[in-house]
Order: C-alpha cells, then structure tokens, then sequence
C-alpha cells in the first residue's frame, strides 16, 4: 500500500514534523509505503482562469506540464494525506495553486477508491477555513474522506505535557485513518455526494457547446442515462438519489430562465457577456 503526503507546508517546519510523526505511526500499524510530495518543487504558476481545463480539458491548461506530474502520484497511490499549515485563515499559497489547477477534478472526478485523511497545522480559529480547500476538493475530485485533524504547533518552548496532548491527539487520528485503510468495506456516499453528480451532468447537458469537457465525461460513462446514480457503482440510498435528481431539475431550471436560449445554441467554447 502506497500513500501520498502532499503538503502545501515546508520540508523543514513543524507541519514536517507532524506529518512524520503522524506518517510514522501509519507506517507502524498498516506497513505502508509513504512517498512526500511538496507542490513547492514543480514551481507551478499561478491560475490564469481561463477556464480551459473546465471547458476543454485539463490538457489544454497553459500550466499543464506543471502539475500533472503530481496528479500522476496521486493516481498510482492507494491514498493520499494532504496538509497545510494556516495561512492567512486558508491552505499556503503554493497549495492553492495546486488546487486551483486540479479543480477540474470537482466536475469530471477520477479518483475513486483511493482514501484520503486531512492533516493541518493551525490554531482552533483557523480550522474551518484551512479545512474548507482541501475538503471541498478531495470530496469533489472523488476520494473518499476518512477524517481530519490538526494540532497547533505553536512557535513557542511547549511543555512536555502540553506536547504529549498532541502526540496523543495524532495517534489516535492515525489510528483512525489506519483502520479505513485496512478496512475492504465499500464506500458508503454521504447524502452531499450525490446532488453534485446531478448538477454538474445537468449542466453540461444543457451547454454542451461551453462545458463540451464535462460533455465528454457524462456521455462516456452514459450518465444521462435516468438508471444511472452516480459516477461509479456504489450503492445509492433512495432518498439520496430523489432529492440528487431534485437538484438537478432545480439547477436545470434556473439556468434555462436566466440564459438566452438562441445565443446557448451558437454557443462554442466559452462565452463572455459585457455589461
């Protein structure tokens, strides 16, 4: 078993320092093969929004070549850890910029099967908003969430018994994150996966000439089919499934009433309106 630890953080800091420790145990309890992957190292230039990546696919991102080998890791690993310190209430800089570009993933995801565990180096005011990035975006790009945790490393001499609170705090984290990644129980979707698998193949039916990425996607996996459920067979709860095609519908509509129906038509590739 192989998993990525991809940290927005530095080699040297004391996000390191949990994430070894917090790895170690891991290591210790599963026997598992940990590689660490620093988006730092690829030099990745910022997100220039030109939406390519949404609209015609990942590969005609101007920043490509920057990031795919990373999400090359990602795919041959059975799981992920991914870490940020707080950075100005968010994830650092260098993992946004990952982030940003990989968000294509929230609208076509890949990665099922592969477990992921979020890991963060913040104060108590911080978590919300630090975990909020990574979260939407394992969730969206189709890892399946196993928990999360932080403790604050502050830049302070702690005490020992102040120290041994977050060493007992991350065991039990990655005793936690352990017992899934030994765990062959299939996934169980939790009700807010499902009416984002409806919205976005709703709007992708509706503008195939803007989202023809999404199009493609949809269409391959023959998801505009009404048996179909989600992205891939797993069991999906009834009532999940209505209020997902209520979603849906919903979405569906309220683009229908605000764009203009001729111009959707002629649509080709992105669309800009002047005000």
């Amino acid at each position: 078993m192989k998993l990525i630890i991809l940290s927005g953080g530095s080699k040297f800091g004391n996000t390191a320092r949990v994430l070894k420790y917090f790895s170690d145990r891991l290591i210790e309890l599963t026997g598992c093969e940990v590689e660490y992957v620093y988006p730092a190292d690829y030099k990745i230039d910022y997100c220039v929004g030109c939406h390519n990546c949404i609209f015609l696919g990942e590969t005609r991102c101007p920043h490509h070549s920057q990031y795919a080998p990373i999400e090359k890791k990602l795919m041959e690993a059975d799981g992920i850890i991914l870490a940020s310190p707080g950075y100005m209430f968010s994830v650092t800089g260098v993992l946004k910029s990952f982030l940003d570009h990989a968000a294509y993933n929230c609208h076509r995801p890949k990665y099922f099967g592969k477990k992921a565990y979020i890991l963060g180096n913040f104060t108590k005011w911080q978590q919300k908003s630090v975990f909020t990035p990574m979260e939407t975006w394992l969730s969206g790009a189709g890892f399946e969430i196993c928990g999360k945790t932080y403790v604050d490393m502050l830049p302070f001499p702690l005490k020992e018994s102040e120290l041994d609170k977050k060493r007992l705090k991350l065991q039990k984290a990655a005793d936690e994150f352990a017992k899934r990644l030994l765990s062959d129980k299939p996934r169980k979707l939790k009700f807010g996966d499902i009416p984002i698998f409806h919205a976005f193949k709703t709007m992708s039916a509706i503008a195939p000439g803007i989202l023809k990425a999404d199009s493609r996607y949809f269409s391959d996996m023959n998801a505009y089919d009404r048996k179909k459920r989600w992205y891939v067979p797993l069991k999906v709860p009834f009532l999940y499934n209505l209020f997902g095609r209520y979603i849906g519908r919903t979405v569906g509509k309220q683009i229908v009433q605000m764009v203009d129906e001729e111009r959707m038509k002629r649509a080709d590739g992105r669309v800009f309106n002047e005000l």
